[in-house]
């Protein structure tokens, strides 16, 4: 008997350690393109991604016009200085491709660096509105099989972001 409520008083010890668990639902896709930072970001990216792309097209004309007026001059050249002609266009030609490489590179981490910055500032909403509620744990909404709507914390989340965060100053690093 002594032994038996030993082992009872020490799980129930070690059950006062812990605090009653509490779990919060969050979709965080949901708050990043919902919210009026994301949407407001993603209407920047897209101007600036047509912009880039336009730049990158009306390079590509340039590369085809030159290629289509070396291929003219290929018979009225003499052969050394044709190849000679080759070899510079095809380090145009590469040069373009890296710069293009680069760039959307740039905005690969430009839409990144958007949705940190985002995120960053969900954090500590998270963490006022779960201690107001009393959770202890937040989990995100694709990892969960099933939930009660009640957990769902997305839409309060999203509300605060718009009040904290309703713009996003969007750039492409040069």
């Amino acid at each position: 008997i002594i032994a038996a409520s030993f082992i009872f008083v020490s799980n129930f010890t070690a059950a006062d350690q812990y605090p009653n668990t509490s779990i919060g639902i969050i979709d965080i896709n949901r708050v990043l393109t919902e919210s009026k930072a994301s949407k407001d970001a993603s209407i920047q990216i897209e101007k600036i991604q047509k912009t880039v792309e336009e730049k990158a097209n009306d390079k590509d004309l340039s590369i085809i016009a030159e290629r289509e007026k070396l291929i003219e001059q290929q018979s009225v050249m003499a052969p050394e200085a044709f190849e000679v002609k080759v070899a510079d266009f095809e380090k145009k030609v590469q040069s373009h491709q890296l710069e293009r490489q680069d760039e959307f590179r740039k905005l690969d981490k430009m839409v990144q660096d958007a949705r940190s910055e985002i995120l960053e500032l969900v954090k500590p909403i998270l963490k006022d509105y779960s201690n107001e509620l009393g959770i202890t744990i937040i989990l995100e909404k694709n990892s969960v099989i099933l939930s009660a709507d009640s957990m769902d914390m997305t839409d309060e989340v999203i509300k605060r972001l718009n009040k904290k965060l309703p713009k996003i100053k969007v750039k492409l690093d040069n």
